[in-house]
């Protein structure tokens, strides 16, 4: 089983995390934790990708403290695509990721542009989205 969790390191995107750790560390998964990075150029994309590598490795952390291997992809481009893209080209069987509550709209299928309801739409396995 492989379990794809996107992260931004927000306090929403840890609760995702800690759920894919408690629902999934029994059944041995192989996890993968991605982080995406905006396609900016100059200093603002250095310090994103930084910001990312230092995210990815705390997670690795994270997960290597309660038993679980997590291995990590640092993606450019956009959020929705790049979750989509990634779930695919790993063969996941569930991708776990966060609402943004910070967002206003709809989302999860109700019309609203958003990263979750693009996910569940464009992959072809089990998407989870915790609040």
């Amino acid at each position: 089983m492989r379990v794809l969790v996107a992260t931004d390191g927000k306090p929403w995107s840890d609760k995702a995390v800690e759920y894919a750790f408690a629902l999934y560390k029994q059944f041995k998964p192989t996890f993968v934790a991605l982080y995406v990075v905006d396609p900016k150029s100059g200093e603002e994309k250095d310090k994103e990708i930084k910001n990312g590598m230092r995210i990815l490795g705390r997670l690795k952390i994270r997960g290597a403290d309660i038993g679980i291997e997590v291995a990590t992809l640092l993606e450019a481009g956009d959020p929705m695509e790049t979750i989509a893209l990634a779930a695919d080209r790993i063969k996941a069987d569930v991708v776990v990721l966060s609402k943004n509550p910070e967002k206003s709209g709809g989302g999860l299928l109700g019309g609203s542009k958003s990263t979750s309801d693009f996910v569940i739409k464009n992959t072809n396995c089990v998407v989870i989205v915790v609040r």
